[in-house]
């Protein structure tokens, strides 16, 4: 019984190794999210194990789409990602805050 007991936890152990150790860029666990099914997701492994790309790749992420008044006047979209809204002023005043608050702070 003992020694089905440690065949059972090393294989789990060699099991979440395999699953968590990156191998192609990707991990078995992010393979597994992106593929729709079971067939999905060993075809696509397997394919990516003999080198070959697989024939159905996620799409690709389209930029953000412009709205009518940024096409007529031929503006730029804006930036995907989230912007930065503080000044170089509000981080310096920031700065000084925290700095009279950690000075008064007693010492560990």
């Amino acid at each position: 019984m003992w020694s089905l007991f440690k065949a059972a936890v090393l294989l789990g152990a060699v099991a979440a190794f395999l699953f968590l150790l990156p191998f192609g860029g990707r991990t078995l666990a992010d393979r597994w999210r992106a593929a729709d099914g079971a067939a999905d997701f060993a075809g696509r492994t397997w394919a990516e194990m003999r080198g070959k790309p697989s024939a159905e790749r996620a799409p690709a992420r389209r930029p953000p789409a412009r709205t009518p008044a940024q096409a007529r006047a031929g503006e730029k979209a804006p930036p995907a990602g989230p912007v930065e809204g503080v000044t170089e002023a509000e981080r310096k005043q920031l700065e000084r805050l925290l700095g009279d608050h950690l000075a008064g702070a007693p010492r560990r």
